[in-house]
């Protein structure tokens, strides 16, 4: 590694939680490096600051770390996502030039996906819709109060099974409710019915959407998709707001080809005011807030310090996206890492 290794965080904005730079910071100078902390959202700003990085930080989910700026990365070992969506990375750019590409992998799947389960009992008790009347001035007045039923009734869709999607199913079972659940890559599991995207969206009186955002799985949910969906459907999505095409879900939602959604991510944020959304009573939404509590941010913290300090000392960090690729630098193992840090020998 050079003699200082300067680590640029792009997003600096605001601190998650107080002491979370300083933290990072301590940990980055045990291994002789420099936290820079900037404000760059643009291609340009990002290439006037990262020119000499070591390792780029990006906390926002849409940092266009794009093969352009990537190009302009001529001492780069590693960019790091704070986050666990890395579909603002160009992966053949930084392939091209043996740049590790890393997250924060699983630090708030916990708080996802109890953010997705509320999401979903909102929509399936319909308490958003019984919040707004009375706040409205009304009381037992509500257009849905037919249509409740019991959740145990229900039957539950995971569109994805990754941390997050299991987390749902752990949390929901207790509901004893059918589990639908389609994934190519996940492994089959006890109580899950593994199933077509097609026979879920038939099926599922909840659907709950938790997947990466990439080729495959932009637009995944569009018109002719929701059309699929029963009309009593509660649609929840808590990965990124391009999986579902916003224009067909705005019309399945006035045109009530489903009943409700309840959106944490949409195409683009914050929402823009004349978004048909913000005044949708069968809509539940919150600001791409459901990774965050004063623990996820604990967990974001020592992830984060981790995997720089790992990087700057020669080792991969715990969660590389791209572990076949010829890196810039000679990297060892993180279980070596790991293993000399908690023996206090890391050099």
């Amino acid at each position: 590694m050079p003699p200082c290794s300067k680590v640029v965080n792009i997003d600096s904005a605001y601190e998650p939680e107080p002491g979370y730079y300083s933290y990072i910071q301590r940990r980055i100078d045990s291994a002789g490096g420099e936290l820079v902390l900037v404000k760059a959202y643009t291609e340009d700003d990002i290439i006037a600051a990262c020119g000499s990085a070591t390792v780029v930080l990006a906390e926002r989910a849409e940092a266009p770390l794009s093969a352009r700026v990537i190009d302009s990365l001529p001492q780069c070992i590693a960019i790091m996502k704070c986050s666990v969506g890395m579909d603002s990375v160009d992966f053949a750019a930084a392939a091209r030039h043996g740049i590790v590409v890393c997250n924060a992998a699983g630090f708030c799947a916990e708080e996802v996906s109890d953010h997705a389960v509320a999401l979903l009992l909102s929509g399936a008790r319909r308490i958003h819709t019984m919040d707004r009347n009375i706040r409205r001035g009304g009381w037992f007045d509500f257009s849905h109060a037919g249509s409740i039923r019991r959740v145990r009734n229900l039957t539950l869709g995971l569109i994805g099974f990754g941390a997050i999607g299991r987390a749902v199913a752990r949390k929901m079972s207790g509901f004893q409710m059918p589990i639908l659940v389609t994934d190519p890559y996940a492994t089959p599991q006890p109580g899950i019915e593994f199933v077509s995207l097609e026979r879920l969206l038939k099926e599922s009186d909840l659907v709950s959407v938790q997947v990466p955002l990439n080729d495959a799985t932009r637009n995944l949910l569009g018109r002719a998709e929701l059309r699929a969906m029963k009309p009593s459907a509660i649609l929840v999505n808590t990965s990124r707001g391009a999986v579902i095409d916003e224009g067909a879900l705005v019309c399945a939602l006035q045109e009530r080809w489903i009943s409700g959604a309840g959106l944490d991510v949409m195409v683009q944020e914050p929402l823009p005011l004349s978004s048909p959304l913000r005044d949708m009573d069968n809509v539940v939404l919150t600001p791409h807030y459901a990774g965050h509590s004063e623990d996820s941010m604990v967990s974001l913290r020592d992830l984060v310090a981790g995997s720089v300090e790992a990087m700057l000392k020669g080792y991969w960090p715990p969660f590389p996206a791209n572990p076949e690729i010829r890196t810039r630098v000679p990297l060892q193992p993180w279980k070596l890492f790991e293993e000399t840090r908690a023996a206090g020998q890391v050099p």
